[in-house]
């Protein structure tokens, strides 16, 4: 079952929270800054001492950084490469390999082995038969001895797939090229693409290389898929779309014949700076987004996405995110500002589950607004007239019901607990609105319904109604004025808090039908 998380803040009232450079999941330890030069991927070894780097895409190349001491990041190398604002690498038995969008960059091979002391490096453009034949990627990764070249002019403009039984002269062995590939995800034998200008993620069984076979494509909710990765079950799949506003989703990929879509996840912060690149650490997800945001998501429940944790580090991309040093330290690379090293928190968040129906039919009711008053995660029921939702923190909250046409409700002390799922069935009462009144209209018009302050009502001629009445999600009535003539604009208080909100029309005790309005920034 779909949950609808497309009008997730026009549900709940949102509070002015979460702006701290540090949240209980996301504390900073250390920051490393390359201004001006910019940055790109960022991934992690660990060589034979146990000793930790983080090994940071830049515009020039790749700087390796000891992260030993997270408060004080020192680069200790730099591998040149040809300047690209675009840079991915990842490692494999001791050595990594840096890829970019710059013509001629091919394949930088960097030795590790000998860290901390020293470096070997190489561009590798490809074996006999296919000298040459690696020009640039647009990313990278390394999987179970081989190295997938993403995008870009290689042997295509798929996926190239290299054997790296011997790390140092990797062995071209195979190319997908059906489509543009700009990322990809590989577990055992099976690729999951981002064809990222067909809107969509494919499937591709890759057992052998040399004849990779197609299984299945699905369009993902942005339309432009940038990166995928799977969960450590292998049935969930969660994608992000390079698009403003786009959110992060999760597929149940079980049956290929039968993908769905779980749900979908946008940072709290500024939901329009999308997700750049998930990265997924057991349960949870690490989501480094547009407009200077890192979040952790906890993905226990693929159906249910909830934020336990945010940072906002200005309003440049955070391009990438690595959990996976033993350390437990995630490290952040800030495009225009540098390195960021965080301790994270990864906190099961507590889950709020149910149904709302028609309290005289019985029947679900579709798109019935739930939320979480005063904490900014809300969603609205299916078509099943099930919802999910729920907060990072545990606690007694009221949680509020609404849909047009009914009787708001507001819940009382429901107890959430962290790591575990409450469940509240409610039942909404239509309201009963008699349309035989030859005396009133009630076909008004409100415009606009997605507001910032000001919205205007138009009444049909010769119309009786004398006021109009604004009231929220619990039912509580936040402005009302006198209607005057068949036009009237209303100026709503400016600190009136964002959500969804009824208007209607009254007349002593008569009552129009309600219309739904949502309050924007």
């Amino acid at each position: 079952m779909l949950m609808l998380r497309t009008i997730l803040l026009a549900l709940v009232l949102l509070p002015s929270l979460l702006q701290s450079q540090n949240t209980p999941g996301l504390v900073q330890l250390g920051f490393l800054q390359y201004n001006p030069v910019t940055l790109a991927g960022v991934w992690h070894h660990v060589d034979d001492f146990g000793n930790e780097y983080a090994l940071v895409g830049t515009s020039q190349g790749m700087s390796i950084v000891d992260v030993n001491n997270p408060a004080f990041p020192q680069q200790i190398f730099s591998v040149p490469s040809l300047p690209n604002n675009w840079r991915e690498l990842r490692t494999h038995a001791g050595y990594a390999y840096m890829v970019s969008e710059a013509d001629s960059s091919a394949v930088t091979i960097v030795d590790l082995n000998y860290l901390p002391d020293t470096i070997y490096s190489k561009v590798w453009r490809g074996n006999f038969p296919y000298e040459g034949s690696l020009r640039r990627s647009h990313a990278v990764q390394c999987t179970d001895g081989f190295l997938y070249l993403f995008g870009a002019k290689n042997l295509g403009n798929g996926v190239t797939m290299c054997d790296l039984t011997d790390p140092w002269n990797p062995v071209i062995v195979g190319a997908y090229n059906a489509e543009y590939q700009h990322d990809g995800f590989v577990r055992n034998d099976t690729l999951y693409g981002s064809e990222i200008y067909l809107g969509r993620f494919s499937v591709v069984d890759i057992s052998d290389k040399a004849n990779p076979v197609l299984l299945a494509t699905n369009p993902t909710p942005g339309n432009f898929n940038h990166n995928s990765e799977l969960n450590p079950a292998g049935n969930v799949l969660f994608t992000t779309d390079e698009v403003p506003n786009a959110p992060l989703a999760s597929f149940d990929v079980s049956d290929l014949q039968n993908i769905q879509m779980l749900d979908t996840y946008k940072c709290s912060l500024e939901p329009e700076g999308e997700v750049h690149n998930v990265r997924v650490f057991g349960n949870f997800l690490l989501c480094p987004s547009y407009k200077g945001q890192l979040s952790i998501v906890d993905a226990t429940q693929p159906d249910n996405l909830i934020e336990t944790a945010i940072v906002d580090t200005g309003n440049s991309l955070i391009w990438d995110a690595d959990p996976y040093l033993p350390s437990g330290i995630v490290l952040a690379t800030d495009k225009n500002n540098g390195l960021y090293i965080y301790q994270p928190t990864y906190l099961q968040a507590a889950y709020l589950r149910g149904t709302v129906t028609d309290a005289v039919t019985g029947q679900p009711i579709n798109k019935a607004g739930v939320a979480i008053l005063g904490w900014d995660h809300a969603d609205s029921t299916d078509t099943e007239g099930a919802y999910r939702t729920g907060w990072k923190d545990a606690g007694t909250y009221s949680v509020a019901f609404g849909k047009q046409g009914y009787f708001p409700k507001k819940i009382d002390f429901v107890q959430l607990v962290n790591g575990q799922t409450t469940t509240l069935n409610v039942e909404l009462v239509p309201e009963s609105v008699s349309t035989d009144d030859p005396d009133f209209n009630y076909n008004f018009e409100v415009a606009p319904t997605l507001f910032t302050q000001s919205i205007t009502v138009r009444l049909p001629a010769n119309s009786r109604w004398e006021k109009v009445v604004v009231n929220d999600l619990t039912g509580k009535t936040v402005f009302e004025q006198t209607l005057q003539g068949s036009e009237t604009t209303l100026n709503l208080p400016a600190n009136l808090a964002e959500g969804v909100y009824f208007i209607g029309l009254q007349n002593g005790t008569k009552r129009s039908p309600l219309k739904e309005l949502v309050k924007v920034r």
